[in-house]
């Protein structure tokens, strides 16, 4: 599903015109990026948690030249489902 989907699923469930569906689902994203951008978790129940996650600068080997190089601290982005998304997952 991609975003498109996503807005003409919630218009068709909501009984919202496309455009008020398109308007509720940016003001979602934009309020968990936003609160993700702070560096809080984001914990939606009965989906999951996004969490920040910090690396640390370490050292690595450049595939095509072998040579060792200094790779960046960086953060990334993980998702972790909750249980409950997992069980109705597999079953």
């Amino acid at each position: 599903m991609n975003k498109k989907e996503l807005v003409e699923a919630v218009s068709i469930k909501k009984e919202l015109t496309k455009k008020e569906a398109e308007d509720l689902v940016d003001t979602v994203f934009d309020t968990i990026t936003d609160s993700l951008l702070e560096g809080n978790k984001v914990l939606i129940s009965g989906f999951g948690t996004f969490k920040v996650n910090h690396r640390k600068e370490r050292k690595g080997v450049s595939p095509k030249t072998k040579e060792i190089m200094t790779i960046p601290a960086s953060k990334t982005l993980t998702f972790k489902p909750s249980n409950r998304l997992k069980d109705s997952m597999n079953s």
